[in-house]
């Protein structure tokens, strides 16, 4: 994800080559300090008999605001009951302006897939600025999930900013915007200062995940060790016992799944949190793509299983690109295509090279709107005019600044030599969907134009397009791969086993097919499964912290249709 300082920009307008662009304003977002508790009407116990759902650890982050006033952001909760009561909103606006107003909205969840739908509340109120100010609400909440929404009552600086944490907790599909009288997801990192108070009869038993922690990524790279973590709460009112499950599932591309419980390791009273650690951390597989994240609690006799489950979107690759996030500083409103010109020499790739993914990341201004949003990813040769793949037709996204969209394609584009070109290609020739560039104009990698024309340089003050690119080096050549082998081979490379810590383990196959590594005690019995993936590499590797394990004898077995290997694995403490 990009940073913050994507939303720093003004309205103000300049010409380059022709064109019209927006500028950068370092007056729009500013850091917050600790958030401070506020004055709320319930004293010395806040909201009693109540309790507060919020996404959000209170970490100081950044304000930010709209140019338009009616713009605003927001925070999906999942209710615990088919029948609550949305009792108040907190919310945390911070300095700006001379005018206190801002507004409040509810919605239920009835619209398209989830998004808000029915208004249940509206009103405009005064706050007090740096500090949390409680909004009575006081309307029921019946069969559905619902939205709480801060709006600016007046334009840009006449009004008071919103605040933002630092760390990206919230679950897929919580956080979301209210641009020009349309509500689209966000993507931002860190999440809304908004929370929600009800007033409800609890169920006996309600276990609940609500949210990752801490400081959670969008983004990573294949190959590496990744702890998942997840909070779960006893919305219940009985006590939860010691030992209640919580699951994990990964799934991925090639038919990728992993999984794995790790049980509750106290009793939670009802209101009670706790912070989920599987271990061992997750290998992620060296397979570019998105993978999916879903935690969810299995309490025995769970009377609202609608609040157990938590999802995730991981994207997984190693990203190429020219851009200095640095030195953000334009972004086009109109013109030709938009493309970069990749040469994986300059990234220190080895040839041949694989070409998965690219990514964009888009703007929508709302002082130059786009009448399409449609547009395509183009794929050129080294001459920039051979076309070797387009996407099918995409839709960029109106979310905040910075808001990134990627796409994978359907198979992998192989390049023995040269460079290739990445294009943003607008479907209509109006209303194009706006491209971020930066300021470093030097080497001239990004290009505006058309693959059926020669491609044009971008000109000072314009530097490189945001396009990134995934590409896999020596795509084809496996490292460590044995010539002729028969039967699957799997190594320890651990040296001397017993291993306390972490286990190194590698295997080999004849051919590409499926595989499941597995670890077993000594009595035979399933104690965890490493890996399961339907890959097309013939070698793998993968790290397991072993310091979960209790000290004894166990086996690894790599699993495959075409035969098994085995390995011994002592365990000391």
């Amino acid at each position: 994800m990009r940073k913050l300082i994507v939303l720093c920009l003004a309205v103000g307008l300049a010409l380059a080559s022709g064109e019209q662009w927006i500028g950068r304003s370092q007056a729009v977002c500013r850091p917050i300090p600790n958030p401070q508790p506020g004055i709320f009407p319930f004293s010395p116990e806040l909201f009693p008999g109540t309790d507060t759902l919020k996404y959000d650890d209170g970490t100081p982050g950044q304000s930010w605001y709209w140019f338009v006033a009616g713009n605003g952001w927001g925070m999906k909760f999942i209710s615990p009951s088919d029948n609550v009561t949305l009792a108040g909103a907190l919310i945390y606006p911070t300095t700006l302006g001379a005018n206190n107003q801002a507004i409040v909205y509810a919605y239920t969840d009835d619209g398209p897939s989830g998004s808000p739908g029915t208004m249940i509340f509206a009103d405009t109120v005064n706050v007090t600025p740096d500090q949390w100010n409680y909004v009575p609400v006081s309307v029921p909440v019946v069969a559905s999930n619902f939205y709480v929404f801060y709006v600016q009552a007046h334009d840009s600086a006449s009004g008071p900013m919103f605040a933002i944490d630092a760390n990206d907790n919230a679950p897929m599909h919580r956080k979301w915007v209210l641009n020009g009288g349309t509500f689209s997801e966000d993507n931002t990192h860190g999440d809304w200062l908004i929370r929600a108070v009800l007033d409800w009869t609890p169920q006996d038993t309600n276990a609940s995940a609500f949210e990752f922690a801490p400081y959670w990524t969008r983004d990573t790279v294949p190959n590496i060790n990744l702890t998942i973590r997840a909070m779960i709460r006893n919305l219940g009112s009985d006590t939860l016992p010691v030992g209640t499950p919580v699951r994990l599932s990964i799934t991925g591309p090639n038919s990728y799944a992993y999984n794995d419980t790790q049980p509750t390791a106290a009793a939670l009273k009802h209101g009670a949190t706790a912070q989920i650690n599987f271990a061992p951390a997750w290998h992620i597989p060296n397979v570019a793509g998105m993978y999916n994240i879903k935690v969810w609690t299995e309490a025995a006799g769970e009377k609202w299983p609608a609040d157990d489950t938590i999802a995730w979107d991981l994207s997984c690759a190693k990203w190429i690109e020219y851009v200095n996030e640095a030195k953000l500083a334009w972004i086009t409103s109109a013109g030709p295509d938009k493309a970069t010109q990749f040469d994986p020499a300059y990234f220190s790739l080895t040839y041949p090279v694989g070409l998965t993914r690219v990514r964009a990341e888009f703007y929508l201004h709302p002082n130059i709107p786009w009448s399409d949003s449609s547009f395509q990813f183009l794929i050129y040769g080294d001459d920039g005019a051979t076309l070797l793949y387009e996407s099918e037709t995409l839709e960029a996204p109106a979310g905040m600044p910075g808001t990134p969209i990627a796409y994978s394609f359907d198979s992998t584009l192989v390049f023995t030599s040269g460079t290739f070109y990445v294009a943003v290609s607008s479907v209509t020739q109006n209303g194009r969907p706006t491209v971020f560039a930066d300021s470093v104009v030097s080497g001239h990698h990004s290009y505006s134009g058309s693959g059926s024309t020669v491609w044009t340089p971008t000109q000072a003050p314009i530097g490189e397009w945001f396009i990134s690119a995934v590409v896999l080096s020596n795509y084809g050549v496996e490292e460590g791969f044995e010539p002729g082998l028969r039967n699957p081979s799997l190594q320890i490379t651990n040296y001397p086993n017993p291993v306390t810590d972490q286990v190194t383990l590698k295997w080999q196959v004849p051919s590409s097919m499926p595989i499941s590594v597995n670890l077993y005690d000594a009595t035979g019995r399933l104690a965890r499964n490493l890996y399961t993936a339907n890959d097309k590499a013939r070698v793998g590797t993968l790290t397991m912290d072993s310091k979960s394990l209790a000290a004894g004898i166990y086996l690894v077995r790599l699993e495959t249709a075409k035969g098994s290997a085995t390995r011994k694995l002592v365990i000391d403490r």
